[in-house]
């Protein structure tokens, strides 16, 4: 019988595709109606009226948005977390079944080992808690310094989720290499190379070129934080379909 390793099981689980499309044209749909139904209520029941159904309707735009934040920033922890456990399930397999040396297949760049390192969870609901806080800042003047300190988080967070998953990939990928020079013993060949890889994204350049396009090449930026991962997953599903099959014919 082949041995299972639990964390291919886990790949839809962790590694889910989130249309960009889907969440723009939702998002566009429902400032639409808010914007409708604001109007609706304040020709109806004066501007009092309108006000607070527009309140309404914008909070629920804003748990929208936020939801979908969440969803980015999880998925990217738990895919980290998953393929983590795999090198390891995997390099322990490959020392019992062919003798390759574990600790030649594990060894990370210490730098790509930050890159690839949990993001406490703490931090995303921490940028959600000052952003509302700071929104009150029309009412309350003093919680304007709330905004500064969500915008700084938030701008971690798009941080990590801009650029972790290249380095991410490229530890993949030199992981893969060693791990196919160890079942060349068997025969058995892996692809190892992407057919669509990720590029390297410059975080200053996507923060200059939002700024001075007044927020319009940010489309463009949450279509990439978007994509990256959903590409990347898409690589897996080639990866880790033949380790299946080499584990099930070749080191049964």
């Amino acid at each position: 019988m082949p041995p299972v390793l639990a964390e291919l099981k886990r790949r839809k689980e962790t590694d889910r595709r989130l249309s960009f499309g889907l969440y723009l044209v939702f998002l566009v749909v429902i400032i639409a109606i808010s914007i409708m139904i604001g109007a609706l209520g304040r020709w109806i029941g004066g501007f009092g009226v309108g006000k607070v159904v527009s309140l309404i309707v914008s909070l629920g735009v804003a748990i929208y948005v936020w939801w979908y934040n969440w969803l980015l920033y999880k998925r990217r922890n738990e895919h980290f977390d998953r393929v983590r456990k795999l090198k390891a399930s995997l390099s322990t397999l490959l020392e019992e079944k062919l003798g390759t040396k574990k600790e030649t297949l594990t060894r990370v760049d210490p730098l790509v080992q930050r890159r690839e390192a949990p993001r406490p969870n703490y931090l995303f609901w921490l940028w959600l808690i000052l952003s509302y806080l700071g929104s009150l800042s029309t009412v309350l003047s003093v919680t304007w310094p709330l905004s500064v300190a969500a915008c700084i988080i938030g701008l971690v967070v798009v941080y990590y989720l801009t650029v972790d998953y290249y380095y991410h990939e490229r530890e993949e990928i030199a992981f893969l290499g060693k791990v196919s020079v160890a079942l060349d013993k068997k025969g058995s060949s892996l692809t190892v190379n992407p057919t669509n890889p990720l590029h390297r994204r410059s975080y200053g350049l996507y923060i200059f070129l939002t700024i001075i396009t007044l927020g319009i090449f940010g489309i463009y930026w949450a279509y990439v934080i978007f994509s990256d991962p959903n590409k990347h997953f898409d690589a897996h599903e080639v990866w880790e379909s033949e380790l299946e099959r080499i584990i099930e014919k070749d080191l049964a």
